[in-house]
């Protein structure tokens, strides 16, 4: 699986939401690779072994003063690692989402799309079988980010999408609402 992340360094206290991302996906078993930029030095080489430490790969990460990841970058990314069964790209820039989308679907990987809630919709053609995600605006404890980790880790682990869903919706454990002592079930009733 592959992690589109721009930026690889930390905001404030907490990991960026790309990175969360790429984080929780290793965790929940699948193999992760992240595609963004690290400074170079001492601050990138640290930020490099703690990925690697989270269970993150960093093979496809520059080594470059802070700038934007461009579609070029990623085409080749893209090219140098194969077997790539899931695309995510939570870059959060509109001018990667064409290229990743059609990386994504050269590879035949499935490709989520993670979007900012607060900026316009993409004007792309996606593949039919692309998967948006509206991100929220603020994830502290990194539950959306935990969600569409374990998503994309079953997708990654050869789970179709619906299943996928499925699966990780249940795993939220959230129990089911039962009726109490003395009182009929909705479901009782239909």
């Amino acid at each position: 699986m592959i992690v589109v992340c721009g930026s690889l360094e930390p905001i404030g206290r907490h990991e960026g939401p790309a990175v969360a991302l790429a984080e929780r996906a290793a965790w929940a078993g699948a193999s992760v690779q992240v595609i963004g930029i690290v400074p170079d030095g001492p601050s990138g080489d640290r930020r490099l072994i703690e990925l690697g430490a989270a269970g993150v790969g960093h093979a496809a990460v520059l080594r470059s003063t802070a700038r934007a990841l461009e579609p070029a970058d990623v085409d080749l990314a893209l090219r140098y690692l194969p077997d790539i069964r899931v695309v995510v790209d939570a870059s959060g820039a509109a001018t990667l989402h064409a290229t990743l989308a059609e990386g994504a679907t050269y590879a035949g990987a499935s490709f989520i799309l993670i979007g900012d809630v607060s900026a316009p919709a993409p004007a792309i053609d996606l593949p039919d079988s692309a998967i948006v995600l509206q991100a929220p605006t603020d994830d502290p404890d990194g539950t959306f980010a935990g969600f569409v980790g374990a998503f994309a880790a079953r997708l990654d682990g050869g789970a179709v999408p619906a299943d996928a869903w499925a699966a990780t919706v249940r795993a939220l454990a959230v129990d089911p609402v039962t009726a109490g002592p003395g009182r009929r079930s909705r479901a009782a009733d239909d």
